[in-house]
């Protein structure tokens, strides 16, 4: 079973908005791009267990900060709304980020059917006009992406 857990900030995104403010004043994407969002997504594989609710109860409990972070959790798929175009952007090479709360999920709390933790970001970019996945395409390659370290996959959904 995979469980995804997507996290996001409470309070304004720093990081978000000085892309957006790149995008819309040094990079020419007036007009075309409206917004920028950031989710951090943790995708937990894991044993199939009785209770899924307790397991990730104990994972977000760990996980979100609910002082500053929202979440959303989805088993074995990830549900996106409609809207904007998301671009996953994640590591190819290894992460030591994901490998260290894979061991403290596995070593601290003791959640032994935890096999491993794969972790990303998704940028949700409102784009107008008609090709935003091709947009979004150029975007992540010229900004978003360090193509010596990361990867990056557009995930099509359907326009409202």
């Amino acid at each position: 079973m995979i469980i995804n857990l997507r996290v996001w900030l409470k309070i304004p995104d720093a990081e978000a908005a000085t892309v957006k403010n790149t995008l819309l004043r040094r990079m020419g994407y007036q007009g075309i791009v409206r917004d920028v969002k950031r989710e951090r997504l943790l995708s937990i594989e894991a044993e199939d267990v009785s209770d899924t609710d307790s397991l990730i109860k104990q994972l977000t409990r760990e996980l979100v900060n609910e002082n500053k972070e929202n979440f959303a959790v989805s088993v074995d798929s990830l549900e996106l709304s409609n809207g904007y175009v998301p671009v996953k952007v994640s590591l190819w090479i290894e992460d030591g980020e994901a490998i260290s709360i894979r061991d403290r999920l596995v070593k601290r709390l003791g959640l032994r059917m935890i096999r491993s933790v794969q972790r990303a970001n998704i940028w949700k970019l409102y784009i107008t006009g008609d090709d935003p996945e091709a947009v979004a395409r150029k975007i992540a390659e010229e900004l978003l992406v360090n193509p010596n370290k990361d990867r990056y996959e557009i995930s099509e959904l359907p326009r409202p």
